[in-house]
């Protein structure tokens, strides 16, 4: 049975599934459908090749029982050596049927694993952070969702082929059963109902338990990614402790959770075991007084209680794979809240290599928090403009709307086709957004740069790292762009991982690009080189730059100056009744 280790979480407020539920309109019910399809072939091979392993397993106790019946009752050793060559031959073809299942099986579960991550990854860039937060609650939850969730609908689409297994063994033994003794089939039936009822109580009770788990689990995974983020500048204050104790808290409900589905599972598994068991008992005393009656042999007393063996490992596996559907159900559903499938696909449209960039009104709003914008510009290739302002005045939140990462009002459009129109693929290629806190991915300098963009050139990634002055920057460092960039970048100072998403923006040569604040962490020497190096890279290009630094706005060619919001450190309280900000106020061309 699937153990809790594999159990998922639920998103909190998430009415209980129910297990048995076939309805279309269900979203994890469709989900898990979709996900059958893209492995189907798979899936039918692994059915072929299950079908096949099962038809030798079932014929194994009855060339036993013959065997068993030419050897002792009949006195014939020839005809007992064939039943037991006929019995190794069924042996091997179970080997080899059990190979092909499980290979077909794996290939299948690895390659809608695969499906799977792709569409969460693709739903995650497509949309805005403030609906993915709305849809998973925190990012320690989304790394759940695309693991455990993830590697629990793929038990449940590993173990579907058992299905095939169990109906084949239902087909085969109750008429063989029967042929042997009708009595003998009635002891077997008698499980039959006890089975119902022990699978009618227990699945509800065990899905609500692996609910609890799967929350515990992902506020887990949520606390132990705050943990990592901010460990070490919290031990900088003294206190460490608080995110440490927090982790615990959480560990400490999966343990309770874990103990609480765990009770229930072995319960159900216990008895779904036994009632099997009794009934082979049932079945000896039954069958005993039939050899003895002379209705049977012993070689068909042999044979029936082999088979009642396969009925106890057909039931346990029935009971397995309940258990894999509940839990894959509840993984899926979670899978679909951030895929919120059906979600058709955004065409792809015909885009100039250059384009004039229109921002009309984009304003972003938000609950409890003033809004931010209206901001008005029209831009052109070559075009640098300084996006300035108070902090907290909404500079960055801006940049992240253009680039559709948080949902706004208005209009932002690349010459006459609407942003918010275009495949995320698309958009990403168009917009280049480099934020001011970068997060570079466990590896060498090199593969950063190259993140999402295939193999280049070493002579064009030399490029993109000279102008962003990122070769200066790692001299001093043995390895140069082969250089280790540890866990989020930490082997790299700010200013070397501003740097490298700088050069790796450069790389994608993306018409459009949004730049916060990238070199805030630049001593003023280097500061200046770069962006004299980047001015003239980006002269076929619009570039937007949040900014406060001098030289950014000295080689500006517009500056564009938010108001402070309400509320914003250093300014005056709002006057009551007042919202939002005021437009930005664009000023003259610096220069030029």
């Amino acid at each position: 049975m699937t153990g809790p280790a594999r159990t998922t979480a639920r998103d909190r407020g998430q009415q209980p599934p129910v297990i048995f539920s076939r309805s279309p309109a269900d979203p994890s019910v469709r989900l898990l459908r979709r996900a059958l399809t893209q492995v189907r072939g798979h899936f039918l091979r692994s059915v072929a090749w299950a079908a096949l392993r099962q038809s030798a397993f079932l014929a194994m106790p009855w060339l036993l029982g013959r065997a068993v019946d030419e050897g002792v009752q009949a006195g014939s050793p020839g005809g007992a050596l064939l039943y037991g060559g006929g019995f190794l031959a069924a042996a091997c073809v179970e080997y080899a049927g059990m190979r092909g299942w499980q290979l077909w099986a794996t290939l299948a579960d690895n390659r809608a694993g695969t499906w799977l991550r792709t569409r969460l990854l693709k739903a995650i860039l497509a949309v805005d952070t403030d609906t993915l937060q709305r849809r998973t609650g925190t990012f320690g939850d989304l790394t759940t969702r695309a693991t455990r969730d993830v590697d629990t609908v793929l038990v449940w689409i590993h173990g579907l082929t058992t299905w095939v297994v169990i109906g084949l063994t239902a087909l085969v033994l109750v008429p063989a059963i029967g042929r042997l003794d009708p009595l003998l089939l009635l002891v077997a039936a008698a499980t039959v109902p006890v089975l119902l009822v022990v699978n009618r109580v227990f699945p509800p009770v065990f899905g609500r338990r692996a609910e609890h788990l799967a929350a515990a689990h992902g506020a887990r995974g949520s606390a132990a990614d705050e943990l990592l983020t901010a460990l070490l500048p919290l031990r900088g204050v003294g206190a460490d402790h608080v995110l440490v104790e927090r982790h615990h808290r959480h560990s400490a409900e999966v343990t309770r959770s874990t103990l609480r589905l765990a009770t229930v599972g072995s319960v159900w598994e216990a008895v779904a075991f036994a009632v099997p068991l009794l009934a082979v008992t049932a079945g000896l005393l039954v069958g005993g007084l039939a050899v003895a009656d002379g209705r049977i042999t012993v070689g068909a007393l042999t044979t029936f209680v082999l088979w009642m063996g396969t009925v106890s490992l057909a039931v346990n596996a029935m009971i397995a794979r309940l258990g894999d559907l509940a839990e894959a159900r509840i993984a899926a559903g979670r899978i679909a809240r951030v895929l919120d499938l059906p979600d058709p696909p955004r065409p792809y449209v015909g885009l100039p290599e250059r384009d004039v960039l229109r921002i009309n009104g984009l304003t972003v709003t938000r609950p409890d928090r003033a809004p931010i914008g209206p901001l008005t510009l029209t831009a052109t290739p070559g075009e640098w403009i300084a996006l300035t302002g108070p902090t907290g005045s909404g500079k960055s939140t801006l940049l992240r709307a253009i680039a559709q990462l948080v949902p706004s009002s208005g209009t932002a459009a690349f010459g006459a086709v609407p942003l918010d129109t275009l495949d995320p693929e698309q958009l990403h290629r168009l917009v280049g957004f480099v934020p001011e806190g970068p997060l570079l991915l466990h590896g060498t300098v090199t593969e950063n740069l190259l993140l999402l963009l295939g193999d280049r050139p070493p002579a064009e990634v030399a490029a993109a790292a000279h102008t962003a002055g990122l070769d200066r920057a790692l001299a001093q460092l043995p390895d140069g762009l082969d250089t280790q960039v540890g866990e989020r970048g930490g082997a790299l100072s700010g200013g070397q991982r501003q740097l490298v998403t700088l050069a790796r923006a450069l790389l994608r040569d993306s018409p459009v690009l949004l730049l916060d604040d990238v070199t805030s962490a630049l001593d003023a020497g280097t500061e200046a080189e770069v962006l004299d190096r980047l001015r003239a890279a980006t002269a076929d290009r619009i570039v937007l730059f949040a900014t406060h630094a001098p030289a950014v706005r000295a080689r500006a060619d517009r500056e564009i100056t938010l108001a402070a919001t309400p509320g914003t450190p250093g300014t005056e309280p709002p006057v009551p009744g007042a919202r939002g900000t005021a437009p930005a106020r664009e000023q003259e061309p610096l220069h030029g």
